[in-house]
């Protein structure tokens, strides 16, 4: 055998054993990540966050802050995310009563109109809502937030998730601070 068939050879083994190896490497099909049940102070169902969420091994979330908007603490945040990378993030901040919300950053975004609270806007990775909390001993504004990496999800079907999303925020932040309905 001569020099030029032993590199043919040598050649025809090394692209079987490369074709062999793509063969047997199976592809990792992607994956939920292992999730609690509830995140973000138990806001949010983790089944109908994982959509957002990406693919990964496992769900974390840093709530430094337990629930709760005194007077003196105006905004408390929630990240949730998969494998130590931030992919959701929600935040409450608490406004003086009859404060607005000006949200023209999000224009280019697109959003839609939401139909529940005093003013919101839904996009393709997040949503905002204004509403005015009436506790037994006092009134003030709400401003919810939750955003997200963009995801494969068509806008119709990702907007209608971030608008259930923003449904449950509001009623979880309405049922933790006494508000009226």
């Amino acid at each position: 055998m001569g020099m030029a068939s032993s590199l043919r050879v040598v050649a025809v083994v090394a692209a079987a054993g490369a074709l062999l190896a793509g063969c047997s490497e199976k592809k990792e099909k992607a994956t939920a990540p292992e999730a609690p049940a509830r995140v973000c102070w138990d806001a949010f169902d983790s089944k109908t966050v994982l959509p957002l969420l990406g693919t990964g091994k496992k769900v974390t979330e840093d709530t430094r802050d337990a629930f709760a908007l005194p007077a003196d603490l105006k905004t408390v945040t929630c990240r949730v995310g998969v494998d130590g990378a931030t992919t959701l993030t929600g935040q409450v901040s608490r406004k003086p009563p009859g404060s607005d919300a000006f949200w023209q950053a999000f224009d280019p975004l697109h959003p839609a109109k939401l139909d529940f609270g005093r003013k919101g806007l839904v996009w393709d990775f997040g949503a905002t809502l204004l509403y005015t909390c009436r506790t037994p001993t006092e009134s003030f504004e709400l401003e919810l937030e939750i955003s997200h990496n963009p995801t494969d999800m068509k806008s119709a079907e990702v907007r209608a998730l971030n608008t259930r999303l923003m449904k449950d925020f509001q009623d979880f932040t309405r049922k933790q601070l006494n508000c009226a309905p």
